[in-house]
């Protein structure tokens, strides 16, 4: 069964791209999404928890994504949800990841403009890291996001850190 989900959310790592030999190419990233809702007793707008997704997107979609976007961009994700159990030491836990079937800039925060690909081939079977111009933009992650990314819950497989094996063994999976 695959269950599709729509996300809005702020990213949180940069982008990496990877071409593992097994020649599908992959970007993944960790995508915060925030609560925030007017509470009417108080008249204010108040924050609400965080969510976490790792993103992963393949092929075509995987090397645009990587090209288009920069950690603290908010974007919107459409894809299938996974969730998987993961066992480390003594700890366990859930990750929950999209496979993403389209992406975009929220345009409610800013202006994008498109730019059709057509027919590219992929780069070589190496792991591009973002541009430093990218390392300089403002994060936009809230303190809570930092401190709820460093509050010690395992890292998300497929969020920033996925090695070629990884790749293929999502590739497998898929």
């Amino acid at each position: 069964m695959t269950t599709t989900i729509h996300v809005v959310g702020t990213i949180a790592t940069d982008p990496r791209l990877i071409n593992p030999a097994s020649g599908t190419q992959l970007c993944s990233f960790r995508l915060a999404s925030d609560e925030r809702r007017y509470d009417r007793e108080k008249q204010e707008w108040v924050d609400g928890g965080t969510n976490w997704f790792g993103i992963v997107a393949f092929r075509g979609l995987a090397s645009h994504s990587h090209e288009s976007f920069r950690k603290g961009d908010r974007v919107m994700v459409t894809g299938r949800l996974r969730m998987r159990s993961w066992e480390k030491d003594d700890r366990r836990g859930v990750s929950v990841e999209i496979e993403a079937e389209a992406l975009g800039h929220d345009v409610r925060w800013g202006v994008s403009s498109f730019d059709k690909r057509v027919g590219q081939k992929p780069d070589s079977a190496a792991v591009t890291e973002p541009t430093a111009a990218a390392a300089s933009v403002d994060s936009g992650v809230s303190s809570s996001q930092a401190d709820a990314e460093t509050s010690g819950h395992e890292p998300m497989a497929f969020a920033g850190d996925v090695t070629p094996e990884e790749a293929v063994e999502w590739q497998a999976a898929a």
